[in-house]
């Protein structure tokens, strides 16, 4: 039943609050805006009486209690009861109007049916931010079991995740009755008519893989010339997304080629992510444990970002990765190649127009990385680079003729060939792409 206007709603801990607007209905139940007595404004779900059921209300009142795995999970906070209904609800914060559901990256328009302008860094912070926050949510010993379009929200403008639709969340290898999306599901579930095999990490790992790929190739994996043909019924559905699924960009099987678009993108990127791509959608495919997990896509992430470079004729977007040589402009064929490389501990990150130094790179695995240092391109030569102090407090510097000193917030040094520059506990090392790389420093 819809909930009026102004029908007070209990919120047990979180005390009460009144429905102010209907924002949505799905085939569980309907979405409200309520108005806690605070001010606060938080979004309500409230199930249809045929969704709300003793298994339902435990599961849920069980996501309350364990509390969320990340921000970014629009978390239940609190199970909702209305006086005069048998039915229930929970009440979350609600989404932000800035975030747009994941399959308007595929349309390239926004809800007004604008273009978006999505950049290649706001694409690999999306990935990065949904890797690190499964990654979360499987340390905690929970499955998502139904990653797909309609379950994951981003910013275009910076690549800021949201994750919704969480009471699809179960406990890892427990019982459920999502199983998941059509083209999102692992093979073992969709090939699995006794429905047994249920949701797990493994399978988490392969629909979210899927969503990567959607995000960096605007296709899906499996989908390409075999899938054409057939009408795409449950038999389709059955062959090639279980009994015999094909990896579109398979190194050696060549007859489910996908769309143009996908394979121009995958030639944009660099070797070692088409690698793990091969990795997550031939042996993964049919051995689970063989997935690429959330630390590995974390880390081509970081690697991808690193290597982003301008063309310095067109502008376009290329990635560089060591020992794959120079790169050719997949726009205008022009030579890419940085005219310096900073090594990081065990990372190289290439000088470009873009180029910074964050807090990842001196410490592995953080969420939220804080920029210290950004590179700066001379205006007039344009051949002379720099590396611009970010941060609020100074470093060491030493340039090989011996020359050292502090260099201070908000000061600029120019790149030169064998400079070091010590940022905490991590010493960047400056050098030209045909020298050889130094060993690794903490």
């Amino acid at each position: 039943m819809v909930l009026a206007e102004g029908v007070e709603v209990d919120l047990g801990p979180l005390g009460r609050a009144r429905v102010t607007s209907l924002l949505g209905q799905g085939g569980q139940g309907y979405v409200f805006e309520v108005r806690r007595d605070t001010g606060e404004p938080l979004a309500l779900k409230w199930y249809k009486p045929e969704s709300a059921t003793a298994q339902q209300y435990d599961e849920m009142q069980q996501l309350v209690e364990i509390g969320t795995p990340h921000q970014r999970f629009l978390w239940p906070l609190s199970m909702a009861r209305v006086a005069t209904e048998p039915s229930f609800g929970y009440v979350m914060h609600l989404r932000h109007q800035r975030f747009l559901e994941l399959s308007f990256l595929l349309l390239n328009a926004d809800r007004d049916g604008q273009p978006l302008d999505v950049s290649f860094s706001s694409i690999i912070e999306l990935c990065r931010q949904l890797s690190y926050s499964f990654l979360r949510l499987h340390a905690r010993g929970l499955c998502y079991r139904d990653i797909s379009f309609g379950n994951v929200f981003f910013d275009p403008g910076n690549g800021d995740v949201l994750i919704c639709d969480n009471d699809n969340v179960g406990i890892d290898n427990g019982t459920g009755r999502v199983l998941g999306t059509p083209y999102f599901m692992a093979p073992e579930v969709v090939r699995d008519t006794t429905y047994r095999t249920l949701p797990n990490t493994d399978t988490d790992r392969h629909s979210l893989a899927v969503l990567l790929f959607y995000a960096l190739f605007l296709g899906h994996p499996l989908e390409g010339a075999r899938t054409d043909a057939g009408m795409r019924d449950a038999h389709w559905l059955m062959t090639h997304f279980g009994t015999e699924a094909q990896f579109c960009m398979h190194p050696t099987r060549t007859d489910n080629r996908p769309a143009q678009i996908v394979q121009q993108y995958w030639n944009i990127y660099p070797q070692f992510l088409r690698d793990l791509f091969v990795q997550a959608f031939v042996d993964g495919l049919d051995q689970p444990a063989a997935r690429v997990t959330e630390g590995q896509w974390i880390k081509a992430m970081d690697r991808l970002r690193d290597g982003i470079l301008a063309c310095p004729t067109c502008g376009t977007t290329n990635f560089w990765s060591p020992g794959e040589g120079p790169v050719t402009c997949w726009q205008d064929q022009t030579q890419v190649e940085p005219p310096y490389l900073l090594q990081v501990g065990r990372r190289t990150v290439a000088v470009g127009p873009q180029t910074t130094i964050r807090s990842d790179h001196l410490t592995s695995g953080i969420d939220h990385p804080t920029v210290l240092a950004q590179i700066r391109q001379h205006p007039e030569a344009r051949d002379r680079w720099g590396l611009h102090n970010a941060s609020d407090f100074s470093w060491p510097v030493s340039y090989p003729g011996g020359q050292s000193f502090l260099l201070e917030p908000d000061r600029t040094i120019e790149l030169v060939d064998g400079a070091r520059i010590q940022i905490r506990n991590s010493t960047v090392q400056v050098r030209r792409p045909s020298a050889p790389t130094p060993a690794p420093t903490a």
